[in-house]
């Protein structure tokens, strides 16, 4: 079989379908040194050129380019035999609508599922029925409204607009007095939705599952990097990558059992299919609802280096009714890291070597510019620790980047 593979970073699914044995062809946004070397069978958003920028600038949105793209792949090889989702779509069900006519098979959940995951107050009322605790959460129009909500609330709070992904977009607000000045400064015509959350201080998790009919079965529970200096993250919430296995879990039965059965309750009550994916927040022994990503996630890689599973395999006979006997606690065979590093210079400045490590992965192409905030590349690599294998990704981030700082 061939699979289209469709997404911000397609190189990860790309690995693993191939793994699997499928043949592929991928439409990415980045177009990353490491996706050309998985296949010559891609088309990226960014052409990627010695001298320039990362990014350019779009008079579409990285979706609809996907989109684009992939017609145009589907059309001129005629051969694919189904279409896989990364990252991009989550807010875009009328493109996932598009690609169910390109022809091939959509391996992928409807563009209702889709819908339904990012309207946060369905969400959480699904979530709080299952067992989550949901933190303060109100939605506005109107920026003085939600500046007169804040100030008869506790603070720390957090502020996020509908879209973004990866924590862009999200506000830290120790204070009332920082949170006025800063939506004084605000258009008066401002017409976007935007939130105003409790902040939730613990531990960041997501878990990763698989899931048929009436059945749900949980891969992994993970440990988020969230805003990490360092991978020089460019925001307090960016995510930065993953340790698999959440190592505090593993050493509290009760409260894995009460994870375990609150991730199958909420997964239960959205009738999702394939790969999917959960974040949450573990404060006090209580689990927080954050979202659902009803698609594969940042952490596959890291998942199929901690447990073994083929994830694409398991996602595709999900939809082909094909049930794997899977155990009902997650079993890891080792820990698993996932360091997303970006640039934290001030200047522009050209990629110009990485140190030997096959562990590095997704890297921006010799000579391109990046600037401060950009996507270098990525760490991930398994570990006989999660200690050992977050300092050895940590120890790599730094070889990368003192060989391409200026002397």
């Amino acid at each position: 079989m061939k699979f289209l593979i469709s997404g911000f970073n397609a190189r990860p699914i790309a690995k693993s379908a191939k793994k699997a044995g499928y043949d592929i062809g991928t439409t990415d946004y980045f177009g990353d040194m490491d996706l050309i070397n998985i296949s010559k069978n891609c088309f990226s958003v960014l052409r990627q050129k010695p001298g320039q920028t990362l990014h350019r600038h779009l008079h579409r949105s990285p979706p609809e380019y996907l989109y684009i793209l992939s017609e145009i792949m589907v059309d001129e090889q005629e051969d694919f035999d189904g279409i896989l989702f990364g990252s991009a779509f989550d807010r875009y069900p009328k493109i996932i609508e598009q690609f169910n006519q390109l022809g091939p098979k959509v391996y992928a959940n409807s563009p209702e599922k889709f819908a339904l995951t990012r309207d946060r107050k369905t969400m959480h009322k699904i979530a709080e029925d299952a067992g989550f605790d949901i933190p303060f959460s109100l939605s506005f129009m109107n920026i003085e409204e939600l500046v007169e909500e804040a100030k008869n609330r506790p603070f720390p709070l957090v502020t996020r607009g509908s879209g973004g992904g990866g924590g862009t977009g999200i506000k830290y607000w120790s204070n009332y007095s920082d949170l006025q000045k800063y939506f004084e400064l605000k258009d008066e015509n401002y017409d976007k939705e935007i939130w105003l959350h409790e902040y939730i201080d613990g531990l960041d998790a997501s878990s990763s599952v698989i899931c048929t009919k009436d059945i749900v079965q949980v891969l992994s529970i993970n440990k988020q990097i969230i805003g990490d200096s360092n991978f020089n993250s460019p925001g307090d919430f960016s995510y930065c990558g993953n340790v698999v296995p959440l190592q505090k879990l593993e050493t509290k039965a009760k409260l894995l059992d009460h994870t375990l059965e609150h991730i199958r309750e909420v997964f239960l009550k959205l009738d999702l299919k394939g790969s999917n994916g959960i974040d949450f927040v573990i404060k006090n022994e209580k689990l927080f609802f954050m979202e659902i990503n009803p698609r594969f996630q940042g952490s596959l890689e890291c998942v199929e280096y901690a447990t073994g599973y083929n994830v694409v395999q398991l996602h595709i006979d999900a939809f082909n009714g094909i049930l794997h006997e899977l155990p009902k606690k997650p079993k890891y065979h080792n820990f698993s890291v996932k360091g997303i590093l970006f640039s934290d210079i001030e200047e522009k400045f050209p990629v110009l070597k990485y140190p030997k490590s096959k562990w590095i992965v997704d890297r921006t192409h010799y000579k391109v510019l990046l600037e401060k905030g950009d996507p270098f590349c990525s760490i991930v690599l398994p570990a006989k620790s999660a200690e050992n294998g977050y300092n050895s990704a940590i120890k790599l981030a730094e070889k990368i980047m003192n060989v391409n700082r200026k002397t």
